[in-house]
């Protein structure tokens, strides 16, 4: 936990040096890992979901020319800096665009002051881009909560939830933008030092025990090379570290415009809709009268930008088996059974490749045959890390074997996200 203090140090430090004053507000949020049932959001499922001692550090300088300019480094990639009127930065991608989204969105929200006339933002992140550790949920939590006091004590609860549903909704208006709301709340909402769980449902959180054990160790491992940087425009920044790459396009096939993703959510929305329900899981017997469902539109209308029946079928079945999978892991937790845990997170990346067609990963394999014992995707579809428990005696062995061509981190407990003065 003691990366979010120097992380902080580190932005003050080069928003001092880039702009020759001191920031007048701040505040840091950890990166969250996404233990178990990140892909049951639209269905209303539940995830559990822990907050990281890698933190996001933000800090802010008041501009009076309308404008926004944002600097800074991710994790050793450094961000050059952007500068652009705040009200219209539609035309930019990446970090300023993100970042005008949300000050825009908290002005509707009137959650910050009309007369706001832009900012100089500067980040420091010790989140590597592209992780799927949420590099970037952590810097819309950061700025967030910055810029609304109101959420800046830790009981604030209600101000809080305000917050993290405005990050998550400014976030979803951005173009092919990766958005788990859950990452959103966990780093505003969550408990310092253990996972909680995220109903989707109605969005309560729930403290759960701890993951991490002395005979644990929880790692973060990169595919090595320029794998490990894929989709950085939404989930870490604009580029590799060294070498230049386009944004995703529509075309991407991690990419939320990708036609199989917006027929799951369509399949989704318009059953919810039919049936007069907020979401699925709170329908009585979901599947079955879904799939029926369907099939009728399929008989009446024909394709309608639909999954098949048998994939809506596999889909289903997973998310319901994967909410199920994340109220085990809980109970596993509580019953101090932490020794069936990698278990279940095998079973659950086994489930994910299957109802979504993931391709195989050699990682995943590599990291088994060196001694892991639980390895799963840290975000199947966006990125190609993958986190990993293992057994405290094989943890150095395995780093040891694996450092020299891929980057690992360790995944450590961490604080929710907090304001700092400036």
């Amino acid at each position: 936990m003691l990366q979010s203090t120097s992380v902080m140090d580190r932005a003050r430090a080069l928003h001092r040096r880039e702009l020759g004053v001191p920031p007048s507000m701040g505040a840091t949020a950890p990166g969250t890992w996404c233990i178990v049932g990140e892909h049951t959001d639209e269905f209303g499922g539940t995830v559990v979901i822990a907050p990281l001692d890698l933190a996001t550090a933000v800090v802010l300088s008041p501009r009076k020319d309308g404008m926004l300019s944002v600097r800074g480094d991710f994790a050793g990639f450094p961000i050059a800096q952007e500068t652009a009127r705040f009200r219209h930065s539609t035309s930019h991608s990446g970090l300023l665009a993100r970042a005008a989204r949300l000050i825009v969105t908290l002005i509707q929200r009137q959650m910050l002051s009309r007369d706001t006339s832009g900012f100089d933002l500067t980040v420091c992140s010790d989140v590597p881009l592209g992780s799927g550790l949420g590099a970037l949920h952590s810097f819309d939590a950061a700025l967030g909560l910055a810029l609304y006091p109101e959420a800046h004590p830790l009981a604030e609860s209600p101000s809080r939830a305000r917050l993290a549903s405005v990050c998550t909704q400014a976030v979803r208006s951005l173009p092919g933008a990766q958005v788990l709301r859950a990452r959103h709340i966990a780093a505003l909402r969550g408990v310092s030092g253990r996972p909680c769980m995220v109903d989707y449902s109605d969005g309560s959180v729930t403290e759960t025990p701890p993951l991490h054990s002395p005979r644990t160790v929880a790692l973060g491992i990169a595919p090595g090379g320029a794998e490990s940087t894929t989709n950085l425009v939404h989930e870490g920044a604009d580029k590799p570290r060294d070498t230049p790459r386009p944004a995703p396009s529509a075309e991407s096939p991690h990419s939320p415009e990708d036609a199989a993703v917006l027929a799951r959510r369509r399949l989704i929305e318009d059953a919810a809709h039919a049936f007069g329900t907020e979401c699925l899981r709170l329908l009585p017997d979901s599947t079955p009268r879904v799939l029926d469902w369907l099939k009728a539109v399929y008989a009446v209308h024909g394709p309608q930008g639909y999954p098949s029946v048998e994939e809506a079928a596999t889909l289903l079945r997973f998310w319901e088996e994967e909410t199920h999978r994340s109220h085990r892991l809980v109970s596993l937790l509580r019953g101090r059974r932490e020794g069936e845990v990698p278990a279940l997170l095998n079973e659950s990346r086994e489930a994910v490749a299957k109802a979504y067609g993931e391709a195989a990963s050699g990682l995943v394999g590599e990291c088994l045959r060196r001694g892991a014992s639980g390895v799963r995707l840290a975000r199947a579809g966006v990125s190609e890390w993958v986190t990993v428990l293992v057994g405290a005696e094989e943890a150095e062995a395995l780093r040891e074997r694996m450092a020299t061509t891929r980057e690992i981190v360790v995944l450590r407990p961490g604080d929710i996200a907090q304001a700092q003065e400036g």
